[in-house]
Parts: C-alpha cells; structure tokens; sequence
C-alpha cells in the first residue's frame, strides 16, 4: 500500500460554462464561464518511479438560491485533506469526500456545453476521465478497491491557493 495525493493546483487551462446551483433558472440559458485548473496525481509505482498525471477540472462553481443572487464558491485557501470513498446524494454515486458537502467527482464530458451545475466542488471533466482518475489511483496505491483505499487513509488532497474568479455570465 502507498500513499497518493491529489494535487489541486492554481493553473487555469482553459475555461467551462456552468450553471449556478441548487437554484438554475432558465437551466441551461443561463451560464457562467468559470476556470478549469490542472489537477495531478503524484505518487510512486511499486517500483518507486514516480509518477504524476494531470487532469482538467472545474475547481469553483456558482452558488444561487431562489432567495439569494449568484456568488462563485469554492475552497481557495492552502490546505489538505484526507479522502474518504462516499455517497453523493445530489449525484446518485460514489466520489471522494474532501470534508462535509465538499467532494472531487465526475465532471462534465464536455465542460463549455454549459449543462452542468457546480457549487465549488472539484469536477474531473472529459470524456472517460473520471474512471482514468480513479484507475491512476488504484495503480498508484497498489489498491483495487476505492474503499479499500478510503479505509487505510492512503488519499490526501493538497489544495494550492487559488483566486477565486470573477463571476462571469456567458
């Protein structure tokens, strides 16, 4: 078993169009074009190679209510966290929880199709990514199950500290 961490970095590549969320007026009409940052994963082979591989991510989202006009969110202070393998209620599927209703989970196949609702949490996006993410941390820890991987505490976040952006409609 080794340990693996998944680097949140501060590097845009490009950017995504997303809905505000839980409240999405006009859903999709109306969108917000937020960043998409670089999100690695470094860790060693069982031969101690070292090994990082990066993935595109929507790292901060729009939060707005029926009550409450839209404001980008998201973690962007410095800090680290272990993962743990959970339930999402509001996806209907598993992801890593970072802490209370912050998680790392499937992202959008195509993030500037503007069908996908964010509020802050790490979305790995592109086409078979997600699984990609998952099977490079399996390798990585010497795991085949997520749970297992979750239960001896072998995943840990780094966040680097990120501006977050302005609040963009499309």
């Amino acid at each position: 078993m080794r340990a693996v961490t998944v680097r949140v970095t501060n590097l845009t590549l490009g950017n995504a169009h997303i809905t505000s969320y839980p409240y999405r007026p006009n859903r999709p009409s109306i969108l917000y074009r937020v960043p998409l940052y670089r999100v690695s994963i470094e860790g060693k082979t069982s031969g101690n190679n070292s090994v990082i591989e990066d993935f595109e991510a929507i790292r901060f989202g729009v939060h707005r209510t029926t009550t409450e006009g839209p404001s980008i969110v998201g973690l962007a202070d410095a800090q680290t966290h272990n993962l743990t393998w959970d339930y999402i209620s509001t996806m209907d599927d598993d992801a890593w929880r970072v802490y209370d209703g912050f998680f790392i989970h499937q992202g959008p196949s195509n993030p500037i199709s503007g069908g996908y609702g964010s509020i802050g949490c790490i979305e790995i996006c592109g086409g078979g990514e997600w699984d990609r993410f998952n099977d490079t941390i399996k390798n990585l820890t010497g795991q085949n199950s997520l749970t297992q991987i979750s239960n001896s505490q072998l995943l840990t976040a780094e966040y680097e500290s990120a501006t977050r952006p302005p609040l963009i409609l499309v």
